[in-house]
């Protein structure tokens, strides 16, 4: 599932308490915390057309041979004909059961149209009937990688390799099953090795790039993607990866330009908007940014996430209605959208609305028990509302879930102090600041239950400390307050 990438966005409210401060996450949460990235540029190792292809000129009453349906069908693959061009190759193939290249570009059509079963059946019986035909084994690698095969992908390409050692096409396929395996140190030894070979293989620099970029060379990436345009000034994809990149470095009016380009090249891509609009996000251009997610909802009107993204660009912007009818439209589309319903919770809870926030959050909860931040969200409505109790109880639920989220557990010490449980609530504070070592409000709370304990000395140092992490988070309002407190502490 792709979606945008961007930091995890986190709505602050605030009440007083006695002596305390409130100071509870609304977490928005996106399905996937990062860019969306490319693809491999895939290789399909195949013979489009006969080695010594016939003339076209027959006998209109003559039957046609198998080579002849053999060349019509790779007319028609060439057409986009997918259904007539493997009608063409079924037909070359009953007429001539050992005609090797039909059945591996007949496999590489079934493996277009979604067919992997049946694409892994027509390499494996070109492979029987040549079994030194390197481009079967390659493709058969790509196809099991495709459903997830990675050992017999691998398997494989190494198989092809051996028969032709010194193939760059052979290399980077390699390449790319290693690095979908995780091997993107052994993935980017092909790439290097293929480009000694091919030093203007635009896939091998492509490649090359993508596995950088996972490593986080961000600047290696960049260089790559730059040469493959240079070599390719049209390839849309590497336009896009170098965005991705400079997005990564925070260069996010250089990554604005690739990606205008990428979606020049490549009108119709949903991912380059997308990522375009999380850079237009960060220079502050909103409705650039808007604009970007209205033109993928218009690309994927039937896509659940693409109305969830715009919902959450609606929601930073203050729009909340329209944050709450595209959330609605996301359930509709996936009712089993559980961030939806959670999200849409905040945005009901930030309108007033606490029983439909409630009623979210439990329905976040009823489809995902294991989610963390519904319990969270719900504990804090059930505290608006008055119901400490239940509030409590989330905050259980909450931890025993995600027990390293010092939220929990600041969030269950206001609550546990609200009802004067005092030592519970310094216990939740000690436990906030111990996962959260910089957590201003969590020190802040816990001096000024320490002041209402009279317990003056560690009031204090509490209270000191908030007052240096508040002043470092520029958060001068709170560093302000915290000092007219300790002023009163003697």
């Amino acid at each position: 599932m792709k979606i945008q990438n961007r930091p995890s966005v986190r709505k602050w409210w605030s009440m007083e308490l006695p002596l305390l401060t409130l100071a509870s996450l609304l977490a928005v949460v996106a399905l996937s915390p990062r860019v969306v990235a490319e693809q491999p540029a895939y290789l399909a190792a195949s013979r489009q057309v006969a080695r010594n292809p016939i003339s076209t000129t027959t006998n209109a009453k003559a039957p046609l041979s198998a080579r002849s349906y053999y060349n019509r069908g790779m007319r028609r693959y060439k057409d986009r004909n997918l259904v007539g061009a493997i009608a063409d190759l079924d037909r070359a193939i009953q007429l001539q059961p050992n005609f090797v290249d039909a059945y591996n570009n007949r496999g590489i059509i079934k493996g277009l149209n979604g067919d992997n079963a049946g694409a892994i059946a027509d390499y494996t019986q070109a492979i029987d009937l040549n079994p030194r035909f390197f481009e079967s084994y390659a493709n058969r690698g790509f196809a099991r990688l495709s459903t997830g095969d990675k050992a017999g992908a691998l398997a494989d390409i190494e198989a092809a390799s051996a028969i032709k050692p010194k193939d760059p096409q052979l290399l980077i396929g390699k390449g790319i099953i290693q690095a979908q395996a995780g091997n993107k140190k052994g993935a980017i030894a092909n790439y290097d090795r293929a480009i000694q070979l091919s030093p203007n293989s635009v896939d091998a620099y492509y490649n090359r790039g993508l596995a950088k970029l996972d490593l986080q060379d961000r600047q290696g990436a960049i260089a790559d993607y730059t040469q493959a345009i240079k070599l390719k000034p049209t390839y849309a994809n590497a336009y896009y990866g170098r965005g991705r990149a400079k997005t990564e470095l925070g260069d996010y009016q250089g990554a604005i330009a690739d990606y205008d380009r990428s979606i020049q090249l490549q009108p119709d891509r949903p991912n380059a908007y997308l990522n375009r609009a999380i850079a237009k996000n960060a220079i502050g251009d909103s409705e650039g940014a808007q604009s970007d997610y209205d033109r993928i909802v218009s690309l994927k009107p039937k896509d659940a996430i693409s109305y969830f993204n715009r919902a959450l660009a609606f929601a930073e912007s203050g729009d909340r209605a329209q944050a709450i009818a595209n959330y609605t439209t996301a359930i509709k589309l996936n009712p089993q959208l559980v961030e939806a319903y959670n999200n849409r919770g905040i945005v009901y809870f930030n309108l007033g609305n606490r029983p439909a926030a409630i009623a979210d959050y439990s329905a976040a909860i009823r489809l995902k028990p294991s989610y963390g931040t519904p319990y969270l969200n719900r504990g804090i409505a059930l505290y608006a509302t008055g119901d400490y109790r239940k509030a409590l109880a989330d905050y259980d639920r909450g931890i025993a879930r995600d027990p390293n989220n010092a939220e929990f557990y600041f969030n269950r010490g206001v609550t546990h102090a609200q009802l004067n449980m005092n030592k519970q609530a310094i216990a939740d504070y000690n436990a906030a600041i111990r996962l959260k070592p910089n957590y201003a409000l969590a020190y802040s709370n816990r001096g000024l239950l320490h002041a209402a304990l009279k317990a003056n000395p560690a009031a204090t140092e509490d209270l000191k400390m908030a007052a240096k992490l508040f002043q470092a988070q520029n958060n001068t309002v709170a560093y302000e307050s915290v000092l007219r407190k300790l002023a009163t502490i003697k």
